[in-house]
């Protein structure tokens, strides 16, 4: 694990409001090192905020303080906790102790599983508590891929290089953000969505994606209330501005602009993706399948 001196070097570097911040990536780059090398990555994609900063918008994005990953194989949910909390109980990993309670820091959760062990090591020997979460509601619709994570500027002082981490494809981490910006107001789901619009994107898959994944919580791509929340929101400014760097000041009425010039393609529904949005009792299961069966061969030509 870096030192304090090394860790305030990469926070003034990089413009880091807060060192706390920066202590966290770095812990979080341990923490996927550690689930590659144990090979719990075979159980599972990497998405959220964390990922997108790792493997998209690089180390210029906002910071995420926490590890979210959809199951991705067959093993059991209750096994795949007991090897993530056993693999977080072994020895320390590079100077870095993890201390999980049973049932207070590891345990199944609605549709998934948590952990959050408390990370000490050397220089910070209160520790830090990081937040992970594995969602099992649903399998990956589209295919998993290992990606590369960016170079970062504290990579150089690792004691490992980093690896290649399976990821839940990008129009499918955008699905599920649309999916979360509907049914919640977090302010950092609206400024990823805003760096996410300035790109050059699949649209026609995104919507799919996002139908089929509210389809699947009994709920219906709508972006008229899309807008409606992200227009209305009380979103948490203060939140947003920690993480990102000093020279940045976010613009909330900018932010929500660009969501809603940059997703107006949501609204632009096809036959198929109507008939789900219309099904509120999510009795067209048949239809359902026959899109993810389509989106899986589009992704595979």
């Amino acid at each position: 694990m870096l030192t304090t001196a090394e860790l305030r070097n990469v926070a003034r570097r990089s413009g880091a409001r807060d060192i706390g911040n920066v202590e966290i990536d770095v812990l979080l780059t341990h923490i996927l090192q550690l689930f590659h090398e144990r090979g719990l990555l075979e159980h599972l994609a990497f998405k959220g905020g964390t990922m997108l900063r790792k493997m998209v918008f690089g180390p210029r994005g906002r910071l995420s303080t926490d590890l979210d990953f959809t199951k991705c194989s067959d093993i059991d949910g209750d096994d795949l906790l007991l090897e993530i909390a056993a693999t977080l109980h072994d020895a320390p990993y590079h100077d870095i102790t993890f201390l999980l309670e049973r049932d207070k820091d590891w345990y199944r959760i609605a549709d998934g599983l948590s952990a959050n062990p408390l990370c000490t090591h050397e220089a910070n020997k209160i520790g830090v508590r990081i937040k992970i979460q594995v969602s099992t509601r649903e399998m990956p619709i589209l295919p998993v891929l290992p990606l590369a994570q960016l170079e970062q500027d504290y990579f150089k002082l690792l004691p490992f290089e980093p690896a290649a981490i399976p990821c839940l494809a990008f129009e499918e981490i955008v699905g599920e953000k649309i999916r979360a910006a509907s049914q919640r107001s977090k302010v950092r789901d609206l400024h990823d969505l805003s760096e996410i619009a300035k790109r050059a994107i699949n649209r026609d898959l995104i919507r799919s994606l996002a139908v089929l994944k509210l389809w699947g919580v009994d709920d219906a791509l709508s972006f008229g209330r899309f807008r409606e929340r992200i227009e209305t929101a009380d979103y948490d400014v203060d939140d947003l501005r920690m993480l990102l760097r000093r020279d940045e000041n976010p613009d909330l009425k900018a932010l929500t602009g660009r969501v809603i010039e940059g997703f107006q393609f949501l609204g632009q529904l096809t036959d198929a993706e109507r008939a789900l949005v219309a099904d509120a009792r999510g009795q067209l299961r048949d239809e359902a399948l026959a899109l993810v069966e389509q989106l899986r061969a589009g992704a595979a030509g």
